[in-house]
C-alpha cells in the first residue's frame, strides 16, 4: 500500500514536471504599479505562466485522485487527456464568436475522447467521471480564485478606509494648529 502511494506520488510529480516542460511559451504579464495583494502560490491571475504551472499540477493531482488511477492508467491516461485538452483549446480559439458552434464541436470531442478514455480506465463510469472531476475542478477552482479576489477587494477598502482615517486626522491636527497659530497671533496683537 505504502509503495503504491509514493509510487504515485512520484508519478504526480513527474506529470507536473512534465506540464512546465511542454508548455507553451507565454509572455511574461505587464508589470503595473499595483502589487497583488495576494501572495500566495496561487494568486488571482490565471494568466501568470507561474500560476498557470501551479494549477496545472493542482488539477493533474485532482484528477488522478477523483479517477482513483495507478500507474499504469496514469501513464496511458495522461498523454490521452493531454490531447483531448489541446483540442478543446483549439475549439475554442476556433470558434471565439460563436458560442453554438463551439458547444458542438466541444461535445463531439467528448464523445471522441470518451471512447479512448473507456479503453484505458476500463468502464464507462470513470471514463464519465474524467468529465466530471474537470467540470469540479473548474467549479472549485473558480470559487477558489473569487474568494481570493474578494479578500483583495476587502483588503484595498480597508487600505482606502485607513487612509481616509489618517486623512481625516490629518485635517484635525492641521485645523487645531491654525486655530493655535490664530490665538497666539491674536495675543501677539492684542499685547500691542
Amino acid at each position: 500500500m505504502k509503495k503504491t502511494i509514493k509510487q504515485t506520488i512520484y508519478f504526480i510529480i513527474l506529470l507536473a514536471l512534465t506540464f512546465s516542460t511542454n508548455a507553451q511559451e507565454v509572455t511574461a504579464p505587464k508589470k503595473t504599479d499595483q502589487q497583488p495583494f495576494a501572495k500566495d502560490h496561487l494568486s488571482v491571475n490565471r494568466n501568470n505562466p507561474e500560476n498557470r504551472k501551479n494549477i496545472e499540477a493542482i488539477k493533474v493531482a485532482y484528477i488522478t485522485r477523483a479517477l482513483n488511477l495507478t500507474i499504469e492508467e496514469a501513464q496511458k491516461f495522461w498523454p490521452v487527456h493531454n490531447n483531448y485538452v489541446a483540442e478543446i483549446k483549439n475549439a475554442r480559439k476556433e470558434n471565439t464568436d460563436n458560442e453554438i458552434a463551439f458547444e458542438e464541436k466541444l461535445l463531439s470531442i467528448r464523445k471522441k475522447y470518451n471512447a479512448d478514455f473507456k479503453k484505458i480506465l476500463n468502464s464507462d463510469e470513470r471514463a464519465n467521471l474524467v468529465f466530471k472531476s474537470e467540470k469540479g475542478f473548474n467549479h472549485m477552482l473558480g470559487r477558489e480564485l473569487m474568494g481570493r479576489k474578494l479578500k483583495m477587494e476587502e483588503g484595498r477598502k480597508l487600505m482606502d478606509d485607513r487612509r481616509k482615517m489618517i486623512d481625516g486626522k490629518r485635517m484635525m491636527m492641521e485645523q487645531r494648529r491654525s486655530k493655535i497659530l490664530e490665538q497666539k497671533k491674536l495675543q501677539q496683537d492684542a499685547d500691542q
